[in-house]
């Protein structure tokens, strides 16, 4: 290894513990507390990785996030100047992402905030807007009808910005307001006698949420204009972010010399539903105002997103994904092998998401440049009270293709909103930080 890349590798490994535990970290910090999104990565954990690997490639940075979730790493990337792309399967992250990689005037998202108070207060209709299958499980009438205010009230703003800024406080006050439990991902109602008495509004708990977001947009475009990436009103490098499924394709020409992403631990139906999370907000949210090129039908059902997702669809045969996966991940290989009947129908289970993460890669690694560095957040599982091991599987996958481990990091998960409810939540204490450096 050269001194160059010796001492890179030193100062990523000087992190402190604190750091990468999260534990110095803020809910507010770069706008991550616009939506409650799951299993979000960490911004003070990401943000000194992204600082050392930016000073380490010593030229302007592009950073792609091929799972980009709630986005932090990308905002995380603006702060510092960089150019920046993500793409996701779900809609909510998109829109969500949109909204945090848009430059927002501030005088102008207060102006937003009074006018659209002004105009809910004056609603007196209670004419309920949107109409889908088990509305009155997930919804209250009541609930419903001031769902409606809010929608009619975004509806009028003309500018599609200020709408996408206004559909996040509404998707965040319908996870709260709505039937569905908030101590799980998955979709499961609360009890008849809790829903008769809980005291929820609609509109209060709107006019909270848009109250802060505004507040966490203005600091974070603060923040882009103290650091000087902002230039006639707008941010001075490239943010982008597009609706895409990784495993189909990168839709972008764009090439990158640094990707840090964070994928799915498995198939979300096991692990995280973030397409579950999504379902009832994206009921209210006009597709038009997310991304005109979304190809799934993420309505068809509650289960569409995440049936989409890495691992969530069964089209080849399990043999011929094994006889393929095997050859490039012989921990795989072992770990699925040593299960039979149904433990090991559970096991395809994990070789159907590592086939399609597998072919994900195989999509990204056109876009990385020479000496580019990619750093991934992966969590290991369990599965049939056996331990996946994510982590050396990912290493295999990427040693396939002759690129070695560059350095590894580990961390406690103290601050990742995880879920609670969940078996897969209950031996998941550690992630790895795990760099790669593609020379070739």
């Amino acid at each position: 290894m050269s001194k160059i890349n010796k001492h890179i590798k030193s100062t990523i490994n000087s992190i402190s513990s604190e750091v990468l535990n999260g534990e110095n970290y803020s809910r507010s910090d770069f706008a991550r507390s616009i939506l409650n999104y799951p299993a979000m990565m960490v911004p003070s954990v990401q943000e000194p990785i992204i600082q050392k690997l930016s000073e380490a490639l010593n030229t302007e940075v592009s950073l792609f996030d091929p799972f980009t979730g709630a986005s932090n790493t990308l905002v995380t990337g603006m702060k510092y100047g960089m150019n920046v792309f993500g793409q996701d399967i779900n809609p909510l992250s998109i829109l969500l992402s949109q909204v945090k990689t848009t430059f927002y005037n501030a005088e102008e998202l207060n102006e937003l905030e009074i006018r659209v108070c002004n105009n809910i207060q004056n609603d007196k209709s209670k004419k309920i807007e949107i109409s889908f299958v088990n509305i009155n499980k997930w919804f209250t009438k009541e609930i419903q009808i001031e769902l409606s205010r809010i929608y009619r009230a975004i509806r009028r703003e003309v500018n599609k910005d200020m709408r996408k800024f206004l559909w996040v406080a509404m998707a965040e006050t319908i996870r709260l307001t709505s039937n569905d439990r908030t101590s799980t991902f998955k979709m499961h109602m609360r009890p008849i006698e809790e829903i008769n008495s809980r005291q929820v509004s609609a509109l209060r708990t709107f006019f909270s949420v848009m109250t802060k977001n505004v507040k966490n947009i203005n600091d974070f475009i603060s923040i882009l204009i103290q650091n000087g990436h902002i230039k006639n009103g707008q941010y001075i490098k490239q943010a982008k972010v597009v609706w895409g499924d990784t495993n189909s394709n990168i839709k972008t020409n764009q090439t990158f010399n640094l990707l840090v992403t964070s994928p799915p631990y498995g198939d979300n139906q096991t692990t995280v539903t973030y397409g579950q999370f999504s379902y009832l907000p994206l009921q209210w949210i006009p597709v038009e105002d997310i991304d005109n090129n979304i190809e799934l039908e993420y309505l068809k059902s509650t289960q569409e997103i995440d049936g989409k997702s890495l691992g969530g669809r069964i089209k080849e045969d399990i043999k011929i994904i094994e006889e393929k996966i095997f050859e490039k991940s012989n921990t795989l290989k072992k770990f699925v092998c040593q299960f039979k009947d149904n433990e090991r129908k559970k096991a395809e289970k994990v070789s159907r998401f590592i086939y399609e993460l597998d072919n994900s890669i195989d999509k990204m690694m056109p876009h990385m440049r020479e000496n580019s560095f990619l750093a991934w957040t992966i969590g290991n599982r369990n599965v049939n009270k056996k331990v996946v091991r994510n982590d050396l599987i990912l290493s295999e996958l990427f040693l396939f293709r002759n690129i070695d481990l560059f350095t590894g990091l580990e961390r406690d998960i103290l601050s990742k909103r995880m879920p609670t409810k969940n078996n897969f939540s209950n031996t998941m204490s550690k992630e790895s930080i795990l760099i790669y450096k593609k020379t070739t």
